[in-house]
């Protein structure tokens, strides 16, 4: 389940619908230096004193998000993972954890490549875990677009405890030699695919990363610009396995730095584990890699073979991706191209020139460029 951070309230995609007016009210008020006057939740308030830094005093004021929407950038990251009770079994203290995502489009039918988020050795139960370290494997952002043309996404998260050898946490750890902001990515076939290299985990190496069963696993649409929905808030959201009870949701909520506390700051500690991602507008040229290798990711077992045990150099390969996904945006262009050429409503035209101008910003080679 997926809750809205609003001050110190979570609220359901239900409760942020059946209020939607309200709050809309109250941030246009701060845009105008205005005072709006609070709105009281379920589960928590929102006011012009918990807005920025919800409720905790002293701290500096956050960096704000950035609006989100067709066109326009779009970054999902993970900002906190909470084990909870996990993992848990009979003499069970500590096990080697993996956190993997997959985001694709809601018109998108092949299903798209996990990418591992966090992989760490030797996890115990209620540990809080907020981006991998600097010498470990793993990237905290889930998705970034320079320019959104998709109106919704569906998201998908996953947490497994296992034991995996050591020959596992080795050719993932080599294989992030490069720019650590291209996630590694795990296709149907087991493949690898990280900045620098790609390996093909074979017998209990690579099976071992798919036998442990998610303790926890969600799927939640992200309805961007989808008609008959409500558009997609920025900020913070929680993701629970389940749905977290009326008290989890009066007693806690997501502070300005993306973390689950009670009212006076003192972080969740009990048994259910969660995840919190932030949804942010705010265009991150340093990302500019990301996307097009999570979208090529998934042909590599078409077009590349690689034999078991195999690493290879991949710098030319990633390459060859950029200009294979611009390819694609360079046809859609042309294709955008004729059909505005045969539009004349104002309005239609603005729409397609806007969808265009989107297609454009994720061309990212020089040689696929409009002139």
């Amino acid at each position: 389940m997926l809750y809205f951070a609003q001050g110190s309230a979570l609220l359901t995609e239900k409760e942020f619908a059946k209020n939607d007016a309200t709050i809309e009210g109250f941030y246009s008020a701060l845009a105008n230096d205005q005072t709006p006057d609070g709105i009281v939740f379920p589960s928590g308030n929102l006011s012009v004193e918990n807005v920025l830094n919800n409720g905790l005093t002293g701290e500096p004021e956050p960096v704000p998000f950035s609006p989100i929407g067709p066109g326009k950038p779009l970054t999902i990251m993970i900002t906190e993972v909470y084990t909870g009770k996990n993992p848990h079994g009979f003499l069970v203290h500590k096990k080697d954890m993996l956190v993997t995502s997959a985001v694709k489009s809601i018109t998108s039918y092949d299903a798209r490549p996990r990418a591992i988020n966090f992989l760490k050795e030797n996890v115990p139960p209620k540990r809080h875990f907020y981006r991998p370290g600097a010498t470990e494997s793993g990237v905290p952002v889930i998705f970034y677009s320079p320019a959104l043309i998709e109106n919704a996404l569906t998201l998908d998260l996953s947490i497994v405890f296992d034991q995996f050898p050591k020959e596992a946490f080795t050719k993932v750890g080599d294989a992030l030699n490069t720019a650590a902001s291209i996630p590694m990515f795990i296709t149907a076939n087991i493949y690898l695919l990280a900045a620098g290299a790609i390996s093909k985990l074979v017998g209990q190496a690579g099976e071992s990363l798919f036998d442990g069963k998610p303790c926890f696993s969600v799927s939640e649409p992200l309805n961007i610009h989808w008609p008959g929905t409500k558009p997609r808030q920025i900020g913070f959201a929680l993701l629970t396995d389940g749905t977290a009870d009326a008290n989890f949701r009066k007693t806690y909520q997501v502070n300005s730095l993306g973390e689950v506390v009670d009212k006076d700051g003192n972080k969740y500690d009990g048994d259910i584990p969660y995840i919190v991602i932030s949804i942010d507008g705010t265009e991150q040229p340093e990302l500019a890699d990301f996307t097009p290798t999570a979208a090529s990711s998934a042909i590599l077992s078409r077009f590349y073979g690689v034999k078991d045990g195999q690493s290879q150099p991949i710098d030319q390969l990633i390459e060859a991706m950029k200009v294979y996904n611009d390819l694609r945006y360079r046809q859609d262009i042309d294709r955008l191209d004729k059909t505005i050429a045969a539009t004349t409503n104002p309005e239609k035209l603005a729409e397609l020139k806007g969808k265009r101008e989107a297609l454009t910003k994720n061309i990212i080679t020089d040689i696929m460029k409009l002139s």
